[in-house]
């Protein structure tokens, strides 16, 4: 035989290396956690779900591709257990649940895997999850469509969906929820004129996302307007404060500042006239 080819044959080549084998499988302080040794080292961890779907022994041995396969598949077991336990809380919405797995670190490819098989499960159900959001909305918070509407388009529900979401919030409940939150505005400024009143009590309205049309149904079923009692005993608690604001000022000057201040609050102009004239009586006396 030619030296050269005894020489080829004698060389070991890489198919000839062993393959590594399990040597312990060591169970973590986490439940169902388990740390993986090949060849007496640690290698890598794995889920219970990963140990007993392939059925992981000592002794067995673990090619690189079965490694790898064994790892991929433990990420997206710790991703799927993360995206149950986050749901176990409440509904969420898809983008949610992509938000929180990304914010955890997993890869894209396990997020959009454990993604696929919760909506196939009909656990992710983003109509599902804005008429639920919408109905819970509308029956604890009083919020205005709208509001309603701008939460579920943060929250990644697209617009077909939120459409159909807000059909479980009827015009009736829409205005009878805006009447009560105009109830409470209206008692918290009792001491306003009636028109500042009003614009308060729109202005919150839209604020908590009612629109124009719903606002002047609201509006008409409610009774803001005050008498003539009522409106001057508002008017005197805020003519009251400004007169004292003013006192550095005297005569005409501080009856301008004065009538100026009340006509921007809103109060008629004989109501702010009796109230001059009753202040220019009481500093007579």
């Amino acid at each position: 035989m030619k030296k050269g080819a005894y020489d080829l044959e004698a060389k070991p080549e890489s198919s000839q290396q062993s393959v590594p084998k399990i040597t312990k499988i060591e169970t973590q302080k986490r439940k169902g956690r388990y740390n993986v040794y090949l060849d007496g080292e640690y290698a890598f961890p794995v889920g219970e779900g990963v140990l007993i779907r392939h059925a992981l022994y000592k002794g067995m041995e673990i090619s690189k591709e079965l490694q790898q396969q064994l790892e991929t598949e433990d990420v997206y077991s710790k991703a799927y257990s993360r995206a149950l336990d986050y749901l176990s809380h409440q509904l969420r919405s898809e983008k949610e649940i992509r938000d929180d797995l990304r914010k955890h670190e997993f890869p894209f490819e396990a997020v959009e895997k454990v993604l696929a098989q919760l909506k196939e499960m009909n656990y992710v159900d983003d109509l599902m999850y804005a008429e639920s959001y919408t109905r819970t909305a509308a029956n604890l918070s009083g919020k205005g469509p709208y509001a309603i509407r701008q939460e579920l388009k943060k929250r990644g529900v697209k617009e077909t969906d939120i459409e159909q979401a807000l059909l479980e919030y009827p015009i009736e409940q829409r205005i009878e929820n805006g009447i009560q939150l105009a109830e409470k505005a209206i008692r918290r400024a009792k001491n306003q004129s009636s028109r500042e009143t009003e614009n308060k009590v729109r202005q919150h309205l839209a604020q908590k996302g009612f629109n124009g049309d719903e606002i002047t149904e609201v509006m008409h079923q409610l009774a803001i307007e005050k008498d003539e009692d009522e409106e001057y005993e508002a008017l005197k608690i805020q003519g009251e404060k400004i007169w004292r604001k003013q006192a550095k000022l005297v005569g005409r000057a501080k009856i301008q500042k004065v009538k100026s201040a009340l006509y921007q609050k809103g109060f008629p102009g004989d109501l702010i006239n009796r109230f001059i004239n009753d202040k220019e009586m009481d500093e007579e006396v």
